[in-house]
């Protein structure tokens, strides 16, 4: 067993506590991703609307492993695999040998086949944020200095493609933005003539919640000036706005694409057997069919028999920590135990002191769900100098109504499309 080299791909939720599982059991592990920290997620949209920065929420990932000597970590970009052979391929040319393998390599934004949703601004990394942080501010410099009503309106109009929790929370983070800081930073504009427009092609906002709920959620998000498009399908996003499956066009520089989630392109180059949206399909177990050593979790695996798993961090969390334990077994000859999902309930936030989510038969809203969504937070943050500066932020910007650093560094655009040239890799 010691002699054993378990290789986990990917530094997400799912990755990160499965090299905690692991090492806890004093197994050698090496833990690999494109990337040198691990990143709390749930709030990319809180630094891509200048409320947090980067380095509030990502965590150095050879700083989690201080307390297990058995796990290495290596920054590589596994760019393909060969399961017969046990090994993983990285863009500089090396090979990574494995015995067991956990692919935790995340997710990416699902375009749908869409016409232009490529170009578009996402949200699923912290590249993804801080490219999209630059395009936001700049967007409010110009209007101040166009003369054309109709140029003026493009560059005001923001457009959320998608209306789960990510595009909920970003539109609430976009109207408090525009609330309390650009009466302030933009006087020449006029709060009143930014507009935010949230389009979404089933019937509601936040799918998985409640009825009552997602009811909550329409109401604040109406109070709070956002337009909401429910029931409207995107037929093509254009450099200058939106078009609609009716013909109805919404004229836009920025558009936010927060519509679906797809497996990382990687995982189509491991040589491991997919389904739906390139997702690796798994037993129960999270083996991948056919690959006994092999093991998927998070929003890259497809689980038999339970494919419509919420990709939200709890899933991701539970089935890292699952592949691990069942590792264990393997290692130890004994049988593989099928993943059972816990829900522990849902929280998304849509403004100041408005937040909506369920705790089992609980159901919060108002200002009792917006402190529980900020602890719990607060809680999963890795490291204490994140939350303590996370929580230094959160109240400064209560107390201030302001909303941080808002200085113009670089060119998000620039970012996306190195992001996009270096697409395919691990992370």
């Amino acid at each position: 067993m010691d002699d054993t080299r378990v290789v986990v791909l990917g530094a997400g939720f799912a990755g990160l506590h499965a090299v905690r599982r692991l090492g806890r059991a004093g197994v050698r592990t090496l833990w690999v991703d494109a990337h040198n920290y691990h990143c709390f997620l749930p709030l990319l949209y809180q630094v891509a609307t200048a409320g947090l920065e980067p380095q509030d929420i990502a965590y150095p990932a050879r700083s989690i492993l201080h307390h297990h000597p058995t796990v290495d970590f290596r920054l590589a970009r596994v760019v393909g695999g060969d399961p017969r052979a046990r090994v993983l391929d990285t863009a500089e040319g090396d090979r990574v040998p494995y015995d067991y393998l956990i692919v935790a390599v995340g997710g990416a934004a699902e375009d749908f086949g869409i016409p232009g949703a490529a170009d578009a601004f996402r949200l699923y990394d912290l590249e993804d944020a801080r490219a999209r942080r630059t395009p936001v501010l700049p967007g409010l410099q110009h209007p101040t200095t166009t003369a054309d009503p109709a140029a003026r309106a493009t560059l005001l109009t923001f457009v959320i493609v998608g209306a789960g929790a990510t595009g909920v929370e970003m539109a609430g983070a976009l109207a408090e933005f525009r609330r309390h800081v650009v009466p302030r930073d933009y006087r020449s504009i006029g709060a009143e003539t930014l507009r935010i427009v949230v389009v979404e092609a089933g019937p509601d906002v936040l799918p998985p919640y409640p009825p009552d709920l997602r009811a909550r959620a329409r109401e604040d998000l109406a109070r709070f000036g956002v337009e909401l498009r429910m029931g409207t399908k995107v037929a093509r996003i254009g450099s200058h706005g939106v078009e609609l499956t009716g013909g109805e066009r919404i004229a836009s520089e920025t558009v936010i694409w927060a519509a679906g989630i797809r497996a990382a392109a990687v995982a189509a180059r491991l040589g491991l057997p997919t389904g739906r949206s390139g997702r690796l399909r798994v037993e129960p177990t999270l083996a991948v069919v056919g690959q006994p050593a092999v093991f998927a979790v998070g929003d890259v695996a497809l689980v038999e028999g339970t494919e419509r798993l919420p990709q939200v961090a709890q899933v991701a969390i539970q089935q890292g920590e699952h592949a691990a334990a069942n590792v264990l077994h393997a290692m130890r000859g004994e049988p593989l135990e099928p993943f059972v999902y816990r829900d522990k309930g849902s929280l998304a936030t849509i403004g100041r002191s408005r937040a909506v989510g369920f705790i089992g038969r609980v159901h919060l809203r108002g200002r009792l769900a917006w402190w529980v969504w900020l602890v719990v937070h607060l809680v999963m943050l890795i490291g204490f100098r994140n939350r303590l500066v996370v929580l230094v932020n959160w109240a400064w910007n209560y107390l201030t109504y302001d909303r941080g650093l808002r200085a113009i560094i670089g060119n998000g655009r620039d970012a996306v499309a190195e992001k996009q040239r270096a697409a395919g890799g691990s992370g």
